[in-house]
């Protein structure tokens, strides 16, 4: 969720940048005509560069919490069977010996 807010932070501080709108009122009607040229201009503009990078920081950011959070999650799933398997064992042994039942 913090990576979708992220991101949909910089998309408006994108959008709103003097240089985008500036762009779009320029060339309203030639964004739909020129296509790709238009596109090219776009991300020629400094705010266009920030929007990238910030959106690389806050995948990055988010692959970093993503990993710690399946580290951590190994690590309580290594402890539960380690107090499972210890929990077993003294059970094993408090119940005392048991004969081999006859067939």
């Amino acid at each position: 969720m913090k990576l979708v807010q992220s991101n949909m932070a910089l998309f408006a501080q994108f959008s709103t940048s003097p240089e985008v709108i500036s762009q779009a009122m320029f060339n309203a009607r030639s964004l739909l005509q020129q296509g790709q040229g238009s596109a090219t201009q776009v991300a020629q503009f400094n705010a266009f560069g920030e929007l990238m990078r910030g959106m690389l920081e806050n995948y990055a950011e988010f692959m970093t919490e993503f990993g710690q959070g399946g580290m951590e999650m190994l690590g309580e799933g290594r402890t539960a069977i380690m107090e499972n398997v210890q929990e077993a064992a003294e059970s094993v042994a408090t119940s005392g010996p048991r004969g081999r039942r006859a067939r």
